[in-house]
Parts: C-alpha cells; structure tokens; sequence
C-alpha cells in the first residue's frame, strides 16, 4: 500500500499551526479567489464538517453578496436498516443532481461539506444518474398521463392523498404536486392540457403556493445497488474543483484506505487517488490547514507555510455560585468593558476590528458598551451577521493575501472577536441555512381524521348519539351512488351519514375504559340525555365563569408597559422567535399589565421556547421591582434553568438564587434570608420553596414549570401562594383537567405549536429488545459524535445494565445516573455528561424533566410499554431539541406480553410524530384511560352519556355565550334550498322552470374522501363570509379551478354564515320564494318570516348561480337595515 499524495505539478497550499477558529475566514478567501465553482470541504465527521461549511457560506454570502452559493452535505451512504435511509439517500442524490447540472450554470458556487469514507462510498453510476432525471419546464408539451405512469413505474414515486414528503406525489384534476427525492421543496405543476401553463413551490404544511418557477429536476427514487459503485462520487466532478483538508495528517491516519492506494491493480479500492485521476483534475486547486506542525498527510509533497494567525487569549473569570447584590453585574460589566479596552489597543497596533455577531440584538448591545464607555468611542468595528464560536488575530504584514477579502488596508492586520466572548454568552445565535421543508401540522383543533379509524370504534353522532364506525365507502340510492359514513346503532340498526354531515361526529371519549351502550335509533332517550347534559354543562360552565370573576374582581397587581431594558433583554434572545412564541409573549404580556392576576398556560412542544416566554414574564416583573418565584419538578431541572436566567440576565443587575438540594444547609439559609429582605429578585426552587420559612418580600410573579409532575398536597401550596400573584404555567403534556379547563375557555391559553427552524421530528422506532437493534443505534449516534440516553428504570439492576453495555461495547464511555444517588454525585454525573466526558448515560426516569443536552441525540428506553402515554412523550422530548436529527428506540420485553392499553399507547406515540403533539398526547391519552372524575362528581354521569368530546364542546359554547361572545350568541341556521341537490341532479329531476344543481365536491375535484370530509367539516364550522371567501382561494390554489358544484356548496355556506348574522335560524327556498324565518317568536310562539312590503321576498333570476347570489344581496340587506 502505498500513500495518496498531491502531484507536485498541481496549485497547493498547506498551512500549519493555523487556530481552527480561522479556517472558515481563511477557506472563504481562498474560494473567492480561485474562482472555481465546486468547492469540497473535507473534515473528519458531519456535524463538525457542517458547522465549518455553514460558516464558509456566511463568510462569502456577506464580503461576496453577489456570489450564490449552494450548500449541501455529504454523508456516507446509509445501511437499509438505518431509520433514516430514505432521508439521507435523498441527501445524497441532490448533491449529486446539483453537480450534474452543475456547469449549466456560471453564477453560483456548490459548496459540499464532507467526510473522507462518504467520498468514496457507493453511489449510482454517473450515468445512468443523468439519464434518470426528468427536467420540466413551464411553456413545455407533456403528456399528463404519460407524467402519472412514469413517476411511480420508472421513478419510484408514492402516490398519496397529499404531497407531503420526498418521493411522494399526489393528482387533482389538472394538477401534479410531487416532492421531488432530490430537492428542498415541493411543486405544483399545473397542466393545461398537456402543456405546462405554471410550476409553482408549495408548503407542505397548508398545502398552500408560495413562489413562481420556471424549471424543475425530478429524479428517480429507485434504488439499484448494482450499478452503484466506490469512488463513483468522483465521476461526478466534471468540472475543476478545490479542495479544502482540515487536518490532513489525521484524516490519513483516521481513514486509511482512503487515503492509501494498493500496488498491484487487481487489489486496488476506490480511494482518494480517483479523485487526482480525473481529467480536469490538473486544475483542481488544494488547501490543508492543521493546528500543530505535525504532519502534512496528502499534502507531503507541498512546501508548508505558516501565517501570523493565533487565537485571541481572553480568559473569562468565574463568578461564584452564591453572589447576592449586584456584584456579579457589575464584574460581568468590568469584564466587557475590558475586553473591549484590548481589542482598542490592538486597534491601535494596527489591526482591523471585525466583531462577529450572530444577531442584531448582540451588535446593538455591543455598540451601547462601546458608546456608554467614552474613552472606547476611538473603537472603530466593523460588524459580521455571523454567529462564531471563537476569537483569532491575524498580526500585521506588507501582504496578507490569505485574508484579503477581510482586510481592507494592505499592511493592517486583523482581529475576528466573537459577541458571544465579549458578552460572556453560552452561545451566539447562528445564521439559519434552508433544509427540507417539512410538515409542521397544527394538533390543537383535534379534528376527526377517519384515517385513523378503525372498524368498531365508538363515535358519537350529535343528532342521534353513540355509534359504532363500520366504513366509509359507496352506498347505491336508486340511480345514485353517494359516499357515506356507515354508523352501527343499537340493535343492529345500521345509519348512512353522507360525508355532506360528517361534521356531527366527533369520538367517544368516557369515563373509563369500559363499553358505552349504543343509541337506540329513533329513540327519546338520547335527546333527554344531551339535553340534560346541556343543562348541567351550562350550570358549570356558571360556576367556572363565577370563580373567573372572582379572581377578575380581585385586584392585583398592574405592571407597567415595557421600557428599554425590556426591549435589550429581548433581542439577546439568541435564536429567531417563532410566530406562535411572539404571540404568547404579547399575551403573557397584555395579562401582567392588567389589573386583575393573570393565570395563564402555556403549552407547547417540549423544546418549542416555553422557558423564554417565562423568562421574559420574568424580567419584566423584576423591572417593577417585584420578586419571582420559578417552581420547577426536580433539582437537576432547577440548577439548568439557573444556568440559563443568570446567562440571559447577566447584563443587568438582577439577584438570581436557587433553592433545592444542591444547596447546603447554610446557603440556604442565606438565600431565605436574603429573599424575605427582598435582596434576591427570582428565586428558582424545587418543592423545598412550598415550606413556611420561605416568604417573600414582594412577589410578583409565580412561574409553574413541567405543571403535570406536581401531586396534590403541591398544588395545594401553589394554592396559597398564588393569591392576587400573576400566575404563567409551563407545560407540554398538561394534564386533562388543566388541559380541559383551558380548553373550554375558563382559563388562559397560549399555545405554541410551530417548531424552531430547523427542528426535525424524532424518529421513534418500537421494537422488541435485541442486542443488534442497541447495537445499530448505539453505532448511529457515536459515529457522527454523539452521545446516548440508555433509560433502565430499576435502581437495582441498573449497574449490571452498565456493565452489560460496557462488555457490549469496550470503547465507549458509560456513566450511570439515578434518582437515589447523593445530590453532589448526580450532580457530578450530569456536568460530566454534558461535558461529554461519557458517551452512554444509563439512567432512571430522573432525566423525564427539561434536561437540554444538545449533543444528545438518541434515547434507548427499556421495557417502553411501563410507561404512560405522557410520560413516554416526555421521555422522548430529551432528544432533538436542536437541529440534528433525534432517534427514540422504545423496547419492550422479548419474554412478556405486552398489555392491549400499552400497545395503543407504543402505536400513538408512533404515529403522533410531529411538532407540537403535546396537546394531541394529552388528548389521546385521555381517550385510552377515560376521562376519569376531571370534572367532579356531578359532572360524571353527564360525560359519560354522551361522551367527552361533545361535552367539552357544549361546555365551550355556554362558557362563550354566558361570556356574552357575538359569534356564540348567534342562532344556528338550517339551508334548505328546492333547486340545489346534495349529488350530480337527474334529467328527471331537473324542469324548464326550475334549473337543478348539485351544491357538491365532485370525485373528478377531490378523489379522495379524507379530502372532501376535511372539506365538508371545515365548511361546516365557518362562522363569517370572509372565512368562507379564505377558503374558497385555498381550494383554487390546492385542487385548482372549483367547478360549479362547488361554487354553488361554498355561496350555500355564505348564506347559512349570513343567515345566523341576521338572527334567522332558517332559510328556504320553494318555488322562487325566500323564506328567512326569525329565531323571535310571536306573541303565540307563532313562527315569524322575514316580509318585504308585507310579502315574502321572491327571487327573479333563472340560473341556478345567479339565484345564490340574489339570496345573498337579500340576506345582506337584512343585515344593513338592521344595523342601522
């Protein structure tokens, strides 16, 4: 074997003893100036290799905002069994589409970052690759069909109801959407007959365009491992390349067969000498940078230099842990304000100032420091939107061409300081690169989704009561065939809902498990026992209004609108606020500064940036000069949230303590002492905060985190301290009755449901407990240089699980953690976890509560079917709480059968996969254990006759109109008009005098029935014409051009919205007469029409459509005239 080197023949560079901080600076000057438009960047993993690309592209994107670069990673090529594969593979084939039609274009640069075994792994032959590939083009002959047929036989495309993932496609009358395998969104392409009028991008989420294209590259999903073949990758650099070696001397020592090549040619592999074989490999242009001067790896033949470049030395001082007062403020200022007072005097030395700042916000907090400061405002920085980790120096020489891109004065040298170490920050907010557009579905609104439904479950239909679902499907009604939902009633007595009414079901959720007794059809019964159930919903909903006004009445404390310091604490947020975050923070907000107690929950999706809401609720209590109190479950939860307040906060000089077991004895006492003086601003505490020596001076504020791991005597505590106190409460899986309560109004709700950008779903994999399946897992997350959750929740066996993995595998560090060690060695077993002094953590359930560790990926848990719906889904949240994707193993016991109730639970956290599932959790855990006594005894027997679901929903409604809400107050109106029909009219039917119509979503509209039962459900829950007018734009984007049938059911709804505004609970139409009946009776409860002149309004016009809309004018007259 002998070693790969560069031919002496070929432009190199090496650089040694070069700051890894300066190696993105460094590769995007040299980039710029090579003018080569493949540039490959070789590092030793992929997390490591797609933190320095992403910086690369930061750099050349602000000193080059001409240039457009395109950034993909590379991986090696994933086994079958990976939980990934589909996803990567799709990874791999738009690096290789993008190289392909690479050099069709001169204006944008493709930038791959990679590792060195990816580089030679196996890919599809070049080309066959290139034949494979379809390119559409707007204005382009097609043929419709011909598009259909070749995406699943030769592409291997699914089609599905909607488009939502990679590989899939989906076809509405003229429109094909398809997610193409190798590209980052998906598109509509809208024929007009066989020519492509438009291709339009769309979310998958709402379904809805976004932006115009002209082109698209679809390319085949089959996989053939025959053709695929090492080293392949190289074929596809056609074109002159750069290549760019962080550490060359440990790649070749890391990745030896890459990087040697064998003497004899019937032993020869794939290797890096491929690459140098290539023809227009002699203008390839190399670059290696290594930190120490040992060792040049592939670049031996290459003469190395060394620049002026070192890291930045600024060593931050640790504050102690108990520092009451502002002193920790005023050292962290000092410390600032100094840093800043060296890089002036560097400034004067000669070099450049750049300070890379993630934010806005940290570059404004900088430039306030510097303006504050008289004897800094001589500092001169410039400001990068870069968010790095480190700080470098570059001394001042006649040319410093390596990094001329930067320096704007021959001669001068440079200083690249970071925000994050000059504001002492943990982390600066990074620049967010566009992944794959991903679903992020909202689970609030608990629709019915008939997918989901299983022949036997039980429903409820609010006209006639409990049901058994037996199918969806066709039923013949004479000539006719109509689409129907087929209900089982008592005594066998079967009822066909026409999806038109799909809207009146909704799912049976009891008391317990056991079987509710069906309906009788026709019967008196059920009417008594909703009515009754109205009644008793009503006098609760009372009671819930009158405890509300109660605490309404009380009068609490009124904070202030925000001031400048809020405004500053807000924009060091070091990540980009999500819409649903910005909305809870303005409610939170609007209640602080009202002058009753705000009580409020916010629930959202573990790692959706709940805490951030609380932290602002915080700082904003603390600048009135109020005290808070943040109750979080356990103490490991409360030393992280210390961490993060004092990190946030440590611009300002606000008091921080913690009360838990951390804590000794004497600091405790300290800090209550300090407390009820009111030295101490927030206070974070574990339940030890519930004990009568804890009093505070002024409290303000009480934050509830984790709300469904505090028992009953807890909340009894919360109780009393919450008395005219602002009250947030933080929790993803709240438990059913604060969950019911918010839901039906009674109680303040902000929910955030929209992931950080991105947040990747966690793949959960349930399977039987198999050492190969830990194996594989394990192998998974350490190869990209991850770190592990082993959960084994028995005190007593969990060393021999330690020792059982140390044997399985010998290289790997394991750590074991539980809830019965000593405060001070969990303690230490955490820092080190976290300091990735451990690979495996094998640990108890302690973890379940807001431990974030970002490096932390994957979570084994054993024996998965033990645990509660909630709680698995907590579980679970310890994982992919940043970008990276995040694996969760649930394994149950090979030798125990696994209970019917856990294997409904494995099977929904399975399927609830998406973002913000928390609320759907709670509610499907409610529906598996019953809705229990959630709502005292007297309410019971109410739920249990006509279910959860349809009692939350009454009980929404009497909350709404006792609260005196217009839209709740409204009648609901019945439709019945003579000339339109529910399906396609007959010939029969129809007459010269009056024209049929059918008000309906044809099958050549919408062919699947989940589509149109969506359609119909929405339909039927619009309240105003204008949600109706929304939607019917929606339809013409996602399905196309509504037909007649649809106009004519979406003007039918505008008339039953109007309707209901105009206070009619009916309107009809007979033989071109209006008949708008008025929910006032007479003096003889005589039913009372509206007149026009003392006749009943008469419709003039003939088509069908034209009459809709005389309807429409007449019913908004109404409307007018009684306004006025």
């Amino acid at each position: 074997m002998k070693r790969v080197l560069i031919p002496k023949n070929v432009p190199t560079t090496f650089i040694h003893s070069l700051p890894e901080a300066a190696t993105a600076a460094l590769a995007a000057n040299f980039l710029v100036q090579d003018g080569h438009s493949v540039i490959v960047l070789v590092e030793e993993n992929i997390p490591k290799a797609e933190e320095w690309g992403e910086d690369v592209a930061s750099f050349v994107e602000n000193l080059k905002p001409g240039i457009d670069i395109e950034f993909h990673l590379f991986d090696s090529a994933p086994p079958g069994t990976h939980p990934d594969a589909f996803e990567k593979t799709c990874d791999r084939l738009a690096v290789l589409s993008s190289l392909i039609h690479g050099n069709e274009t001169d204006e944008k640069i493709i930038l791959i970052a990679t590792t060195p075994d990816a580089l030679v792994s196996a890919c599809p032959k070049y080309s066959r690759q290139k034949e494979s590939e379809l390119i559409l083009q707007t204005g382009q002959s097609f043929n419709f069909d011909n598009l259909c047929n070749s995406l699943v036989h030769d592409f291997d495309y699914s089609s599905e109801i909607l488009c939502e993932e990679p590989g899939q496609f989906a076809v509405r009358g003229g429109l094909i959407d398809v997610y193409p395998v190798n590209g980052t969104e998906p598109v509509r392409i809208d024929f007009f007959g066989n020519e492509i009028e438009e291709i339009r991008v769309f979310d998958p989420t709402s379904q809805r365009g976004v932006t115009k294209t002209n082109t698209v590259t679809i390319a085949s999903a089959k996989s053939n491992q025959e053709s695929e073949l090492e080293g392949e990758f190289f074929h596809y650099l056609s074109m002159p390349v750069t290549w760019i070696f962080r550490e060359p001397e440990q790649l070749v020592t890391r990745f030896p067969l890459v990087f040697h090549t064998a003497t004899k040619d019937a032993l020869k592999q794939a290797s890096f000498a491929n690459a140098l074989e290539r023809k227009s490999a002699k203008i390839d242009n190399f670059l290696g940078t290594s930190e120490i001067h040992a060792g040049a790896g592939i670049f031996d033949n290459t003469e190395p230099v060394e620049l002026p470049v070192k890291i930045l030395d600024q060593i931050k001082s640790e504050n102690p842990i108990i520092d009451i007062g502002s002193a920790r403020f005023e050292s962290e200022k000092k410390y600032r304000t100094s840093y800043l007072f060296d890089l002036l005097s560097k400034q004067d030395d000669g070099h450049e100032i750049i300070i890379a700042a993630g934010a806005e916000s940290e570059k404004k907090r900088i430039h306030e420091i510097i303006e504050e400061e008289s004897s800094l405002e001589r500092l001169n920085p410039r400001y990068l939107p870069i968010g790095l980790k480190e700080s470098f120096i570059v001394a001042p020489k006649d040319k410093n061409h390596h990094f001329s891109l930067l320096i704007h004065n021959d001669g001068k040298g440079l200083i690249i300081a970071t925000a994050r170490e000059i504001l002492g920050r943990e982390r600066s907010r990074r620049p967010m690169r566009s992944k794959k557009a991903i679903v992020r579905k909202k689970e609030v609104d608990q629709a019915l989704d008939f997918s989901e439904l299983v022949e036997g479950d039980y429903l409820v239909h609010h006209q006639h009561g409990i049901c058994q679902f037996i199918q969806l499907g066709e039923i013949d009604e004479g000539t006719q065939k109509e689409e129907a939902v087929t209900l089982e009633f008592a005594d066998g007595l079967l009822l066909h809902v026409p999806l038109q009414e799909s809207h009146l079901l909704s799912r049976y959720i009891g008391l317990q498990k056991a079987r509710p007794k069906l309906a009788k059809l026709g019967g008196k019964a059920w009417a008594k026992t909703k009515q009754a159930a109205e009644m008793a919903a009503l006098d609760l909903a009372a009671d819930l209004l009158r405890l509300q006004a109660t605490r309404d009445t009380q009068s609490g404390h009124s904070f202030p609108p925000d001031e400048q310091w809020q405004k500053e604490f807000e924009d060091s947020f070091p990540f980009t606020e999500t819409v649903d975050q910005l909305k809870a923070i303005i409610q939170v907000k609007e209640d602080m500064e009202k002058e009753q107690p705000m009580d409020r929950l916010v629930c959202g999706d573990v790692g959706f940036g709940k805490t951030e809401v609380a932290l602002r609720a915080a700082f904003k209590a603390v600048m009135d000069g109020k005290q808070v109190a943040f109750i979080a479950p356990t103490t490991i939860l409360c030393q992280q949230h210390l961490n993060l307040f004092r990190d946030r906060m440590s611009d300002y000089p606000i008091a921080i303590e913690m009360l838990s077991r951390f804590r000794t004895a004497g600091q405790q006492k300290k800090i209550i002492k300090a407390t009820s003086a009111g030295s101490v601003d927030i206070l974070i505490g574990t339940h030890r905060m519930f004990s009568d020596d804890v009093l505070f001076k002024d409290l303000g504020l009480l934050v509830i985190d984790e709300e469904q791991r505090f028992g009953v005597q807890h909340k009894e505590s919360i109780k009393k301290m919450r008395a005219n106190v602002d009250v947030l409460t933080l929790s993803a899986t709240p438990i059913p009755r604060t969950l019911y309560f918010a839901m039906v109004g009674a109680r303040a709700l902000s929910t955030i449901e929209t992931a950080p950008v991105n947040r990747r779903p966690i793949r959960t994999v349930v399977n039987q407990n198999a050492p190969e399946i830990i194996t594989q897992a394990v192998q998974t997350e350490t190869r990209r240089g991850g770190q592990i959750f082993y959960l084994h929740n028995r005190v007593k066996t969990i060393y021999s699980v330690g020792r059982k993995l140390e044997a399985q595998f010998p290289k790997l560090r394991i750590g074991i953690g539980h809830g019965q060690m000593s405060e001070s060695e969990l303690e230490q077993v955490m820092t080190d976890f976290v300091a990735h002094r451990f690979d495996i953590l094998v640990c108890t359930t302690i973890i379940e509560s807001g431990l974030d560790i970002p490096n932390c990926n994957t979570i084994i848990i054993e024996g998965a079917d033990k645990f509660g719906l909630s709680q698995l889904y907590q579980l679970r949240g310890r994982v992919g709480r940043f970008d990276r994707q995040a694996y969760a193993y649930l394994l149950l016991n090979r030798h125990l059968t696994v209970s019917d109730q856990a294997r409904k639970r494995l099977a929904a956290i399975r399927q609830i996969n998406n973002f913000g599932a928390g609320f759907r959790i709670a509610l499907r855990d409610l529906e598996l254990r019953g809705a229990g006594n959630l709502l005292g005894s007297e309410q019971s027997g109410h739920v249990a006759g006509i279910g959860f679901e349809l009692y939350c929903r009454l009980l929404r409604e009497s909350v709404s109109r006792l609260k005196g809400e217009e839209l709740a107050l409204r009648p609901s109106a019945i439709v019945r008009i003579d000339f339109l029909t529910a399906g396609e009219p007959t010939k029969e039917e129809s007459d010269k005098d009056n024209i049929l119509m059918g008000s309906y979503f044809p099958d050549s509209y919408a062919s699947e029935p989940r589509l149109r039962i969506d359609s119909y459900r929405k339909l039927a829950h619009f309240q105003d014409e204008k949600d109706v007018n929304d939607y019917l734009d929606e339809l013409k984007d996602r399905f196309g051009e509504p037909p007649v049938e649809v106009i004519a059911l979406t003007e039918e709804t505008k008339i039953r919205c109007l309707a209901e505004e105009a206070g009619f609970d009916l309107v009809e139409v007979r033989k071109n007469e209006l008949f708008c009946r008025l929910i006032k009776r007479g003096k003889d409860k005589t039913k009372l029409y509206h007149r026009k002149a003392g006749q009943i309004p008469k419709l003039s016009a003939k088509d069908p459509l034209l009459k809709l809309n005389e309807i429409i004018r007449v019913i908004k007259l109404i409307i007018h005239g009684n306004k006025n």
